[in-house]
């Protein structure tokens, strides 16, 4: 039973690390200093953008909550943008007041013109765990321009300008990758505003993962799974397997909700829901097959049929929680 599960959470595992693809790794960020691409590569009405994420701060797994440290860079070459005007999507500025309080640099005396700014920012994302504990996250950030009296225009990213600083550290989270991605909304009253999303992901340290979550529920059943040895037409190892069972039911219990509450709230089945909801049927069979053995010891007195019960009950044991764990692992 316990072989055929971690199979399976394995299996999670090795599809999840293959859907890494067009995705952009911490190490590979460009430094600084290189310089934008050529300017006779920019277009009249496209403003260009770069992100540089310095450092993360008070992530919430719960609540999707997290602080970033990070400069944003703006490049143009039409002569009518006199000031980029923007706005974060998904997040906003700790300090008081608008993000022109944060401008750092700019130049607008030759062609290509810039602004860079820096910024502590918070923001939020929607947390969907259904592969908790092997899951991953994605902190995106967005920039959206205002509209503007300079008619349309679009965004485009700077790569040079663009990446996540060595020093970024999620603790409990692998090394971030992330993707680029541009887009124009649109509102009512035909505005339609560019808009800029980087999306940086992390999956959920493993080691972490396998010993914080995934080993104690095993290590019930294991404990649990050595009443099959005890013989339930005696006091003693009757008196002895109800013990514990009856405490190994009670600890996955608080352990069940004592992760819970680390857990945002689901929408679906969830690998760890399934993993808790077949150890608890383990539980649940390894008492119900004690009391139902004992009780017919008392009634029949027949040590062969009640061995068979045990055999029973253990075989049953085996079968019912896997293909529960099965049956929910493809729902999910």
């Amino acid at each position: 039973m316990l072989l055929s599960i971690v199979f399976l959470l394995a299996l999670s595992l090795f599809s999840r690390n293959l859907e890494v693809g067009g995705q952009v790794s911490a190490e590979s960020t460009p430094v600084l200093t290189q310089e934008i691409v050529d300017i006779s590569t920019l277009e009249n009405d496209t403003v260009y953008v770069g992100v540089y994420v310095v450092d993360i701060y008070s992530f919430d797994y719960i609540t999707g909550e997290y602080t970033l440290d990070l400069y944003v860079y703006f490049a143009w070459i039409d002569p009518e943008i006199d000031a980029i005007e923007w706005y974060l999507m998904n997040g906003y500025p700790i300090e008081r007041g608008g993000e022109g309080e944060f401008l750092v640099r700019e130049n607008k005396t030759g062609i290509l013109k810039r602004e860079i700014y820096r910024l502590r920012a918070n923001f939020n994302t929607k947390i969907e765990p259904t592969n908790y504990p092997f899951d991953s996250v994605q902190l995106p950030i967005s920039i959206e321009l205002l509209p503007t009296r300079f008619g349309r225009i679009s965004f485009s990213w700077l790569g040079n300008e663009t990446g996540i600083s060595p020093s970024f550290k999620n603790v409990g989270w692998d090394d971030p990758v992330f993707e680029l991605h541009t887009s124009t909304s649109e509102y009512p009253f035909e505005n339609e505003a560019p808009r800029a999303d980087m999306i940086i992901e992390q999956d959920r340290n493993l080691f972490g993962a396998v010993t914080g979550t995934v080993i104690p529920p095993i290590l019930f059943c294991l404990v649990s799974v050595t009443c099959f040895l005890f013989k339930m037409y005696d006091e003693a190892s009757f008196g002895l397997r109800i013990g514990i069972s009856t405490s190994m039911l009670i600890t996955a219990v608080l352990f069940d909700i004592s992760e819970q509450n680390d857990i945002p709230p689901v929408s679906s089945i969830t690998i760890y829901s399934a993993l808790m909801l077949a150890v608890t049927a383990f539980l649940v069979i390894v008492m119900i097959v004690t009391v139902v053995g004992y009780v017919e010891w008392m009634r029949s007195q027949d040590k062969n049929y009640v061995d068979k019960i045990n055999k029973i009950g253990f075989i049953l044991s085996m079968i019912i929680p896997v293909l529960l764990f099965v049956t929910l692992f493809l729902l999910k």
